[in-house]
Formats: C-alpha cells, sequence, structure tokens
C-alpha cells in the first residue's frame, strides 16, 4: 500500500507540472525551430548575394522566434507561479494526504518550470516578490497546517 501512495504522490507532482506547461502550449505555443529557418541559409554552391540574402532573411527570423519565444515564456511564467502557489495551498488543506504531497510537490516544481523559462528576463525586483510570497507560502503551508498534525 505504501509503494501505491509514493506512486500517486509521484504521479501527481510529475504529471502537474506538464498538464500546466503543455496547457500553456496549446493557447500560446512555444516557437519551433523548423519554423524560423530559411532553407538554403548557408548553402556553399549559391552566389555571394544570395548566401547574403538568405543570411539577412535568417536574422531576421531569428529575431521572430526570439520575440515568440520570450511571448510563450511570460506566458509560462504567468499561469505556473500562481497555479503553483494554489496547488501548494490546496495540497497542505486535502484530507488524503499522499494527494496533497503530490500537489505540493507538483507546484513547487510548476513554479520551478515558470521561473526556469523566464528568469533571465525578470527584473530583480520582481524575481524578489514573487520568490519572497513562494517562500512565505511555503513556510505558512508548514507552520499552520503540518506543525498542528505533530502537536
Amino acid at each position: 500500500m505504501l509503494a501505491k501512495r509514493i506512486a500517486l504522490v509521484f504521479g501527481i507532482a510529475v504529471v502537474f507540472p506538464m498538464l500546466v506547461h503543455y496547457g500553456v502550449s496549446t493557447f500560446s505555443p512555444a516557437p519551433k525551430w523548423n519554423d524560423y529557418m530559411v532553407p538554403g541559409a548557408f548553402d556553399p554552391s549559391a552566389s555571394k548575394e544570395e548566401r547574403e540574402q538568405r543570411q539577412v532573411e535568417q536574422r531576421k527570423l531569428q529575431d521572430e522566434r526570439l520575440v515568440a519565444e520570450k511571448r510563450f515564456q511570460l506566458h509560462l511564467f504567468i499561469v505556473a507561479a500562481p497555479l503553483g502557489l494554489a496547488a501548494i495551498i490546496c495540497g497542505a488543506f486535502l484530507r488524503i494526504q499522499f494527494v496533497g504531497t503530490g500537489l505540493i510537490f507538483g507546484g513547487i516544481f510548476s513554479i520551478c518550470d515558470g521561473y526556469f523559462n523566464y528568469w533571465s528576463e525578470l527584473a530583480d525586483s520582481l524575481k524578489f516578490m514573487s520568490l519572497l510570497a513562494a517562500f512565505i507560502v511555503l513556510v505558512l503551508v508548514g507552520y499552520l497546517k503540518l506543525e498542528k498534525k505533530q502537536g
């Protein structure tokens, strides 16, 4: 029975952040590398003018890909961080302990997914504020909910 509970905790912890990630991808797709490639951009048999023109087109497409990538990363951060915090809070208050534990881990992994993808774009003040909020939620959940069970 313990093995089944551990498997459920692990399953929820892995599936929840994937669900969030691909839910965001459904409505704000991540750019695909191949969609931003110019065929023959680096063809050595092409003339110098053709290669230069293709390389200019390739640079333009790469700039467009970066813009699309940053947009996806922002959307993922905006969705993953709050849903991760909500999963942690919900998981702490569920009566079925192993489901709650899975949600807490899944929430933490979801928050990490949002941060890892958008970390370089966040201002230091927003990093601090959002990490402070996550830290406070974790400490409060640990103190208010989990401490009561031991005492």
